[in-house]
């Protein structure tokens, strides 16, 4: 099942559904039905990383994926009894293909849309997660007050994002993506674990956790796991 929220999408939410469309025009899977994932992974180095469990016990959950990509990890989360789930993206080429992947797992609703907008319209969530997704990718001070919102009291929030490099500011930055040899501008949000505490705790959450993951082999980027509460 797949919807379709027609809002105008903030300058970053606009930018970034460019790019992603982009990527997803590089498909070349022609709607063939997608292996699933093994291990839900916080991270981008396969196995390194915790897995599903932080998530906790999804058992008749209403669950959202913000910034859910192709949907590999939404896909995996009805085997675990969730009653519902929700995979948003703000780039409507990928939630196409999501939907085409994923038809013969019951149990998503596939929405594209810029995640702060889409979520009034959901039930009450008992778990939102991310994972290099709309908290990595949209301003937090816009998506935190609509995801806490949306949690039902002691609802779980749970994302990964990169930490800042050495020497990197924190805050909105710009990279670009190559495409077809065409350099397409990506704005994303970074900030440290004690950023994202400051933030968290002033827009309600409790019980704020960050793990650090450092990348294999020493190299430079580093991956938080951040699991909040609503209060």
């Amino acid at each position: 099942m797949a919807q379709h929220l027609a809002a105008p999408l903030p300058a970053d939410a606009a930018t970034n559904a460019t790019a992603w469309n982009a990527v997803a025009g590089l498909d070349n899977s022609n709607g063939l039905p997608a292996n699933e994932l093994t291990r839900f992974e916080w991270t981008g180095w396969p196995g390194h990383g915790p897995g599903i469990d932080i998530l906790g016990d999804l058992s008749g959950a209403h669950v959202a994926e913000l910034g859910c990509g192709t949907g590999e990890h939404a896909a995996m989360l009805p085997r675990h009894g969730t009653r519902a789930v929700y995979g948003v993206d703000v780039a409507p080429a990928r939630v196409a293909q999501a939907r085409r992947r994923w038809r013969h797992v019951p149990g998503i609703v596939w929405i594209d849309g810029e995640a702060a907008a889409v979520l009034p319209g959901l039930p009450p969530l008992e778990v939102c997660y991310s994972i290099y997704g709309a908290l990595w990718y949209a301003a937090p001070g816009r998506l935190l007050p609509a995801i806490g919102a949306q949690l039902v009291p002691h609802g779980l929030l749970a994302f990964s994002a990169n930490a800042p490099r050495a020497g990197e500011p924190s805050g909105q930055r710009v990279d670009n993506l190559t495409i077809d040899g065409v350099r397409m501008p990506v704005i994303y949000y970074t900030h440290t674990a004690e950023q994202w505490q400051r933030l968290l705790t002033a827009h309600g959450f409790t019980d704020i956790r960050a793990l650090t993951v450092a990348a294999p082999g020493g190299g430079p980027y580093t991956t938080l796991v951040v699991t909040a509460r609503r209060s």
